[in-house]
């Protein structure tokens, strides 16, 4: 980049934006880059283009251009982001860099207030210099403002829901050689997608699949339908590795399928019958009732689940349950990460009840807003289903096998969430989690919260009980509008 001489002391920092030349002092700049990938904020101002991990830190990249000019619709793609501070690090997307330079400042009357110019050998020689925290304080009023008030009364709300929640047994379900197993939520501590690169281990035993690394570590896999004695086909492409805590140590399992997030009443999990475990211990420690139609699944016992087998699992980070998983659940938190438009988003498992297929056809609620696809029957309990696309701001999307419906449960509020997909369950390192830079403009903003996974991409994090409670006041205020359709509703199916 060239750097040209000037006649003052300071110096600038001369970029474009569209046909014109701004500059900023120096001072503020921290460092120049080229566009990186861009996590999206959903219903952020358009002026907000993304969040970005800079070195560990989530960092807002706002398109300077939209800033300087509400409204204005940018022709060509940006070629440098400007690191500079504006009461905190921001990345301005702009044109193009022009150069570093000294020149001679000057004031002019534009309206009500003065504006800076300066007169340099850079581009086009006059070029405004920009008054970046004014800009960005003008352009980004801090929505949550009174996050902090209300943050106290959604604390109050998430330890009602979180006392009733905590009733209920856990599970993550799975599918092993086509039948449904499950496994308490508290011994699993991620799932995972199978990785082409598993390496073998000579004489492991028959259920050993090999090892894989993570993190710095080496997981054992082992096939869970092999581990049970039963027929093992080859992994598809639904295989999924369920991180679970055996005997002290981490084991992956190697299941056909990912199942939903099973939240049952007590009563609707019962004991072994004792008929079925005359020959000794079972790997089965419980058989629970999920659905009226006489749906059953299998709990495994993580403890006994390896008996009997030749598998050494690692050492590595081996521990003793009753203090370690305490110390981990306090220094990590679990979340189910989902698909919408491209982008993946966690949610606190917590909050997450069940995780279901769409069903073919949802019955159709009259008179509900877009918003609303349709409702489905979980459990005797009607539900209504929304298109988190729409939610965010998206076109729809088409149907697929990967979609799903996420049912969420925060705040005394219940829905389902139509998402594109849900891939997986992480435990994330709460040192990785960080508030999410409030440059969205609003103050029920649900995504609060963003983590730096371990390839260094951003995970944005949903509050469920914002996103619930923002949902059901769009709804309601969608439904207080009149409708030119009314007259011509849909029944429900």
């Amino acid at each position: 980049m060239p750097e040209t001489d000037g006649t003052g002391d300071r110096r600038y920092l001369v970029f474009t934006l569209g046909s014109d030349d701004f500059a900023l002092d120096a001072g503020i700049v921290r460092e120049l880059l080229r566009p990186p990938r861009l996590t999206r904020v959903p219903g952020a101002p358009a002026a907000l283009a993304g969040l970005t991990n800079l070195r560990g830190t989530a960092l807002p990249v706002l398109d300077l251009r939209r800033v300087v000019r509400p409204g204005f619709e940018p022709a060509t793609e940006p070629t440098r982001v400007v690191v500079a501070e504006a009461a905190e690090a921001v990345g301005l997307l702009v044109d193009r860099v022009v150069a570093f330079s000294a020149g001679a400042e000057s004031f002019e009357e534009e309206g009500p207030s003065k504006v800076r110019r300066l007169t340099t050998t850079a581009g086009s020689g006059q070029v405004r210099v920009l008054d970046l925290p004014a800009l960005v304080a003008e352009a980004f009023p801090r929505g949550r403002a009174g996050a902090s008030a209300s943050a106290g009364v959604r604390h109050g709300r998430d330890e009602v829901a979180g006392a009733a929640d905590a009733e209920r047994v856990a599970l993550v379900s799975f599918t092993a050689a086509g039948r449904s197993y499950a496994l308490p939520l508290e011994r699993v501590a991620e799932v995972l997608a199978l990785p082409p690169d598993v390496v073998p281990v000579p004489r492991a035993g028959t259920a050993a699949l090999g090892v894989v690394a993570l993190r710095g570590r080496v997981l054992p896999l082992l096939n869970l339908p092999a581990l049970l004695g039963l027929a093992a086909p080859l992994p598809g492409a639904d295989a999924r590795i369920v991180v679970a805590r055996l005997g002290g140590t981490e084991t992956g399992l190697v299941v056909d399928a990912l199942g939903p997030i099973l939240r049952l009443a007590p009563d609707a999990v019962d004991p072994v019958p004792s008929a079925l475990s005359r020959g000794g211990a079972t790997a089965v420690d419980a058989i629970c009732r999920v659905d009226g139609a006489g749906t059953l699944v299998s709990v495994l016992s993580p403890d006994r689940l390896l008996e009997g087998t030749s598998v050494t699992t690692s050492t590595v980070r081996s521990h003793n349950p009753k203090t370690s998983d305490v110390m981990a659940r306090d220094a990590t938190e679990q979340v189910v990460v989902f698909d919408v438009g491209g982008e993946s988003y966690g949610v606190a498992v917590g909050a997450v009840r069940e995780v279901l297929r769409v069903p073919e056809t949802m019955a159709r609620l009259p008179r509900s807003p877009d918003l609303i696809v349709g409702a489905i029957d979980v459990r005797g309990t009607v539900l209504a289903v929304v298109d988190q696309r729409r939610r965010f701001g998206l076109p729809p999307g088409q149907a697929g096998p990967r979609r799903r419906i996420v049912v969420l449960e925060a705040g005394g509020n219940v829905a389902g969430l139509l998402v594109d997909g849900v891939s997986r369950m992480l435990r994330l390192d709460a040192a990785a989690i960080r508030p999410t830079p409030d440059y969205s403009g609003d103050a029920e903003n649900a995504i609060d919260r963003v983590a730096t996974l371990d390839d260094g991409s951003l995970l944005p994090i949903v509050d469920a009980s914002v996103l619930l409670a923002g949902t059901d006041r769009s709804v309601r205020a969608s439904t207080k509008r009149p409708r030119r359709q009314d007259a011509g509703a849909e029944p429900a199916a």
